[in-house]
């Protein structure tokens, strides 16, 4: 997409307006057809007249580990747009409240179970819109893709889709992924305060903006009562390593495919800074990663044969850095209509630690891509 890079936005410092349209949040659940799968969530029905448009009914979905509770702050300063009339927070399975699949996961399946939600919720067919977070940024994109005509709006919050791998190296994550299964055993914490003090030490993504704060949000939805102590909700599942990732040419297609107005949101301290300043959004950079891909691979395999079959550590990252600036370029350029919002802080999580400026950002976008009468 020509102009990808300038037609990024940078959230201004104004303040956001009040939010006179209040809801109490409600919990929901929603059988899964055919899966004996009950997954569970948060509605923030605020109500107005785009309440019965696709326009103003939403699907939000967490990242890996995280749960429902992770849009907590941002979704009460939504309500003040009647593009955010149904607010929905999902707990993915495995996560949260929702049922353990007590099996492999895989993004396709989240991205099946979020659309069954919206047929139960929202009516069978009916248009909506879709969010997320890290991971459920990916599975929104999917489901854009797979979905177009049902998919009025797609935001992936520090995403640009799920993770990927060569077709060549399916067979090696496969035999790594079943070497053993999970043990079941849970780490067991004094309280849910440790619990939280836990997850803030040791996050998913490096985030440096993410403190016990944020984790107490997530613990407080995420953790169980166990013994004297407390564990972590999640489905040991979730820790094993995938058995299959999309091939490179897949997760490109579902991009391609997605027709919606898309925002991809990033923090500049956020999962994207360990590309060291290279702006994957950038016309510029997304040649030059190709070329630099294309030349470290060749690097490598040359260096392989020569050294029997393993290319040295240092050409190897080479060669995955530029093939990632590569693929998320692609990904990017591949929408129809993209538009790219850049904070300046906010970490991984920016959307629990920077919820004012990402709320922004979301309603801002939302009107400028709202129907006409909607």
């Amino acid at each position: 997409m020509a102009g990808l890079g300038a037609r990024a936005l940078v959230a201004p410092r104004r303040a956001l307006r009040s939010a006179p349209r209040m809801a109490t949040p409600t919990p929901v659940e929603c059988a899964v057809p055919g899966t004996g799968l009950v997954l569970r969530g948060v509605r923030h029905a605020f109500g107005g007249p785009a309440a019965e448009d696709g326009g103003g009914r939403w699907i939000f979905l967490h990242g890996w580990l995280d749960n429902a509770a992770s849009f907590e702050r941002l979704a009460p300063l939504l309500a003040s747009d009647p593009s955010f009339a149904d607010v929905v927070l999902l707990d993915l399975a495995g996560h949260g409240l929702s049922d353990h699949r007590n099996a492999a996961y895989h993004v396709v399946d989240y991205a099946a179970e979020a659309v069954a939600v919206a047929d139960v919720l929202f009516g069978k067919d009916a248009r909506f819109n879709v969010a997320g977070h890290s991971l459920g940024g990916g599975v929104a994109l999917l489901v854009a893709g797979a979905w177009p005509e049902r998919i009025a709006r797609v935001a992936a919050l520090e995403s640009v889709g799920v993770l990927s791998a060569p077709a060549a190296d399916a067979p090696a994550l496969l035999r790594a992924a079943c070497r053993r299964a999970p043990s079941g055993r849970l780490t067991e914490h004094a309280s849910v305060e440790a619990a939280a003090s836990a997850r803030a030490r040791k996050n998913v993504v490096p985030d440096d903006a993410f403190g016990e704060a944020e984790a107490r949000v997530l613990a407080a939805r995420g953790t169980a009562a166990r013994g004297e102590g407390v564990v972590w909700r999640a489905d040991p599942w979730l820790l094993q390593p995938t058995r299959l990732r999309l091939p490179r040419d897949a997760a490109l297609a579902f991009a391609r495919a997605v027709r919606a107005p898309a925002l991809l949101l990033v923090a500049r301290d956020g999962m994207f800074r360990r590309l060291r300043g290279v702006d994957p959004f950038s016309r510029l950079a997304a040649w030059a990663a190709a070329a630099a891909a294309a030349l470290l691979r060749a690097a490598a395999a040359a260096a392989a044969a020569a050294n029997g079959g393993r290319a040295p550590a240092a050409l190897r990252r080479a060669r995955d850095a530029a093939r990632l600036v590569a693929d998320l370029a692609a990904r990017a350029r591949a929408l129809r209509s993209p538009t790219v919002a850049r904070l300046e802080r906010g970490g991984h999580h920016v959307h629990l630690t920077e919820p004012a400026a990402v709320a922004r950002e979301l309603t801002r976008w939302a009107a400028a891509t709202r129907r006409p009468g909607a």
